[in-house]
């Protein structure tokens, strides 16, 4: 079986959003993506690297709890029109669960944070 994803998958963000952040403006969405493949989210794999043990010791079994949990990756998607566009693209036998939350402002309007790096105005 072979699933697409629509060519751009977009919708309206949902009204949870809106008692998140009250009436203010979204501009810009954290996306979490939770991925699992053949590299990540599995201990199958793992175990095939480890020449398969019928017993793995404790540190073995660490690393393979470890290779079991899904990838993670972040990244920051701009919301326009209380829109977003997700492009998903998933490789062969991977399942990826897709998170989006509104990131709200809640620096104060003064917060520079250039000048903590040392590279702004004194």
């Amino acid at each position: 079986m072979i699933l697409r994803a629509p060519a751009e998958p977009s919708g309206p963000l949902s009204d949870a959003w809106r008692h998140c952040v009250g009436t203010g403006r979204i501009e810009l969405a954290l996306r979490r993506d939770s991925v699992v493949d053949e590299e990540h989210g599995t201990a199958c794999t793992a175990r095939q690297r480890m020449g398969s043990p019928r017993s793995p010791g404790p540190r073995r079994l660490d690393v393979l709890h470890e290779a079991a949990e899904p990838g993670p990756q972040h990244l920051r998607v701009p919301v326009e029109d209380d829109r977003t566009v997700l492009d998903l693209t998933p490789a062969r036998h991977e399942i990826t669960l897709v998170e989006v939350a509104p990131v709200v402002e809640e620096a104060p309007e003064w917060w520079d944070e250039r000048r903590l790096l040392g590279t702004g105005p004194r």
